[in-house]
């Protein structure tokens, strides 16, 4: 199965797809939005092409990846291409996958309608467990889901563990598609 195929198995068909940045200059990963996926009113966004580079990974054998993106339809939706886009290019120049668990950010809101400023790299959350991981010709390649963080989350994960922030995201059930959730009450923690 490819990539497109697995991708829109699980996620629904390709509505839109981006391959050039704003000034019109080839990406080295494009963007996909899915439209009818399996959540109602959910949108998911990836990468494709990330996982032509092979990136670093500590301790690790070298690993494929694409990033997944899930909002609320209409909401905040106007951003996350140019953002996925930017991580796909900071991933490539650096080399390296970031790992599970691993915060990207805070770096400044997300949308200016949102609070949200730094990315969780995790575990599809709302797909079964083989979406997961993609097989095709040339080995496994991995699917990161990018879950919105709160700066104060991102801390607390970076002074308590990402542990303890999945801990508390397992206890309280965030609505993590939806950008105007309020933060988890990490001042428990």
């Amino acid at each position: 199965m490819t990539l497109v195929e697995h991708l829109e198995r699980h996620l629904g068909t390709i509505s839109e797809g981006w391959s050039k940045d704003a000034d019109g200059l080839p990406m080295h990963a494009q963007i996909l939005k899915f439209g009818d996926g399996p959540l109602d009113g959910v949108v998911a966004y990836t990468t494709l092409g990330l996982s032509r580079h092979s990136l670093a990974l500590p301790g690790k054998a070298p690993v494929r990846m694409e990033f997944l993106i899930m909002v609320r339809r209409g909401y905040f939706e106007r951003f996350i291409p140019s953002i996925m886009q930017q991580l796909a290019e900071e991933m490539i120049h650096e080399g390296r996958a970031p790992l599970r668990g691993e915060i990207i950010g805070p770096r400044g809101p997300l949308d200016p309608e949102t609070r949200l400023e730094a990315f969780l790299v995790y575990n599809p959350y709302y797909q079964p467990n083989e979406f997961a991981v993609c097989d095709d010709a040339n080995g496994p390649m991995i699917i990161a889901m990018l879950v919105p963080l709160f700066p104060e989350e991102a801390s607390f994960a970076a002074t308590h563990g990402r542990e303890a922030l999945e801990t508390l995201m397992m206890e309280h059930d965030p609505d993590v598609d939806d950008w105007l959730r309020p933060p988890l009450p990490v001042h428990c923690g």
